[in-house]
């Protein structure tokens, strides 16, 4: 009786290079920044119906959909997600930068592949059809179904003040609309750009907004106190000193989340003999994998309260939150990551390391919703060298790094789908 183990190397040596090259290439070639998701959405999911998925176009509003696909085991085994996001960290005014930030996926030194998106994660969605496609090649059958999920607007933006519209609907909108309307399984890999760990929890997020009030009046008649932009540089000052304090009090051994003043807002450029009404600050204060967004909320209410409390002309000063996300975690020793470190071990021969992460995923919702999920893929690697992503070269994934994770992706399916009797 033929064994799983050697059920794996007869899937693994189906697995199709020139397909995974194109497909990524393919993909990284249609524009989908956040609220444009239609093309990329419609596209994948003909490659979902082509690698015999039962594929469904879920609506989510304004020309945007989730691209779902079912493989229907046999029966009698659990069912694996892999999820991952076609909007891309950045849109179309980038492309000047550079073949990384250009839609256009370029091949370079028959080794890397170049392109907005590529990194950040349609090089995963292909991994994921590429090792089902290896399984089907080889006359595998399983009992459990495997789910392929590409959802929309998962990029962490926000509407906020006059920015509304689909272009800033993200944080998980698509992941939440498609494990609420049919998209479940008994586990899920996330294949963000990892570098091949092993993420079982990342941070939470808590965007904020700390309007300093002003004295709206023309020059002849201002006074300087009264001006918002000078009187915020005294919050800007305590939020300054708050973050190393922050900080240091909420750490899980040597990691300690980050706080990030992203955008301040006053006054019309265009109206110089105007002050502004107000100065708006606004934060992204990064919670522990445990934490709630309240506690975020609830230190920077805090800190505010003292700045106030210690400069009596900041009364009135508002605090706010606009967009808030826990973070998320699922134990080292759950049956998920136990099985993944087993198939990286056995392909790749070596331990994976494991990590905690500042940034969000839709791991966050999909854990909260029962469905245990971890972040593992390929991308996350440069090619001048190191981990990460590099801004002077653009997104860009190495088509070895997916090879080899596409072999973890089929022993992992194997192990938690489990084979049929009949393959």
């Amino acid at each position: 009786m033929t064994t799983t183990k050697n059920l794996v190397s007869q899937a693994i040596e189906n697995i199709d290079r020139d397909r995974l090259v194109k497909l990524v290439m393919d993909l990284t070639d249609i524009p989908s920044p956040t609220g444009y998701e239609g093309d990329m959405a419609r596209a994948f999911h003909e490659v979902l119906k082509e690698a015999n998925f039962d594929a469904t176009l879920q609506p989510i509003g304004d020309e945007r959909y989730n691209s779902i696909g079912r493989f229907q085991g046999q029966g009698g085994g659990k069912s694996l997600m892999f999820n991952g996001h076609m909007d891309t960290s950045f849109g179309p005014e980038q492309a000047h930068r550079g073949i990384g930030y250009q839609c256009k996926g370029t091949l370079i030194d028959d080794e890397w592949i170049y392109g907005m998106g590529s990194f950040n994660m349609k090089s995963a969605l292909a991994t994921y059809v590429v090792a089902m496609e290896a399984i089907q090649e080889a006359g595998i059958k399983l009992k459990g179904d495997v789910v392929i999920a590409a959802v929309a607007g998962e990029i962490e933006k926000a509407p906020v003040n006059d920015h509304e519209g689909p272009m800033y609907q993200g944080y998980g909108v698509g992941t939440k609309f498609a494990i609420t309307h049919g998209a479940i399984a008994d586990f899920c890999i996330l294949g963000e750009p990892t570098n091949k760990m092993i993420i079982p929890r990342h941070c939470g997020s808590t965007w904020v907004k700390i309007t300093v009030p002003g004295h709206l009046i023309h020059t002849a008649w201002s006074d300087v106190e009264k001006n918002a932009i000078n009187k915020s540089r005294v919050v800007l000052d305590a939020i300054h000193d708050w973050i190393p304090e922050y900080c240091a009090a909420n750490t899980i051994g040597d990691f300690q989340p980050r706080v990030n003043v992203s955008a301040v807002e006053a006054g019309w450029s265009w109206r110089g003999a105007r002050t502004p009404d107000d100065c708006v600050i606004y934060m992204d204060v990064r919670t522990l994998p445990e934490d709630l967004p309240i506690k975020a909320y609830n230190a920077v209410r805090e800190m505010i309260a003292n700045c106030v409390a210690n400069n009596p002309q900041l009364e009135g000063t508002k605090v706010e939150t606009f967009m808030t996300v826990p973070g998320t975690s699922i134990p080292d020793d759950h049956e998920l990551i136990k099985t993944i470190t087993a198939a990286h071990v056995e392909q790749l021969d070596e331990q994976p390391e494991m990590g905690i992460e500042t940034w969000m995923s839709d791991a966050a919702h999909m854990n909260r919703y029962g469905i245990p999920t971890v972040n593992y893929g390929s991308a996350g690697r440069i090619k001048s060298g190191g981990g990460g992503f590099s801004t002077q070269q653009g997104e860009a994934v190495h088509i070895g790094d997916m090879l080899d994770i596409i072999k973890v992706y089929i022993q992992v399916i194997l192990d938690i789908c489990e084979v049929a009797e009949e393959s």
